[in-house]
């Protein structure tokens, strides 16, 4: 139990420091070498079935699957380690249960073609899990996959789950080597 509230804790002291939510896009065009501070940009709140813009919160409470892989990715990637094979395996696992997960939930909700969308530009995200790829590249992989989840998102009101979204989106700034990644490590690092 105190892991699962520490993980919760860790999460929100990851998206308050990276400013980090589903509706921040990160490039596109994995191609585009256009600078763009999106590390600095306001955060809006990550869309949730909620309709009730005013209401709080609620509490995010991190699935076994969320604490199974930030123990994972923990052992892994921290110490500088984001692009390395066992860390990009470890993404990809995490990414893949993540995308699955949230494929079955919008077919479930008669969404069939967005369920489509998640499996195709996601599935490139998992890649790492089977072989080896450069960190480029699966950062490009794992872009695409946070840019389709926003935009699917967005159309449903359905959401995949948080905490392992969160996951995801962290080791894009860690790849990126954003300031960010301290405090993203540090939070992983009671997962070890």
């Amino acid at each position: 139990m105190s892991r699962l509230i520490s993980l919760t804790i860790c999460m929100l002291v990851i998206a308050i420091t990276t400013s980090a939510s589903a509706e921040i896009y990160l490039r596109k065009d994995p191609q585009d070498t256009a600078k763009q501070d999106f590390y600095t940009k306001k955060a809006k709140p990550a869309p949730s079935q909620e309709q009730d813009n005013n209401a709080p919160p609620r509490d995010v409470v991190p699935s076994t699957n969320a604490l199974d892989h930030a123990n994972i990715v923990a052992n892994a990637c921290l110490s500088g380690q984001w692009a390395t094979q066992p860390c990009l395996s470890a993404l990809s696992d995490n990414n893949m249960v993540m995308a699955s997960n949230y494929a079955a939930a919008l077919s479930e909700s008669a969404m069939t073609q967005s369920a489509e969308n998640i499996k195709q530009h996601c599935a490139a995200s998992t890649a790492a899990s089977n072989e080896s790829y450069p960190a480029g590249a699966m950062r490009s992989a794992f872009v695409e996959c946070v840019n389709i989840i926003v935009d699917e998102s967005k159309k449903s009101g359905i959401t995949p789950d948080q905490s392992q979204f969160q996951l995801l989106f962290s080791a894009v700034q860690c790849l990126d080597g954003a300031p960010s990644c301290a405090a993203i490590e540090q939070g992983l690092s009671r997962y070890k």
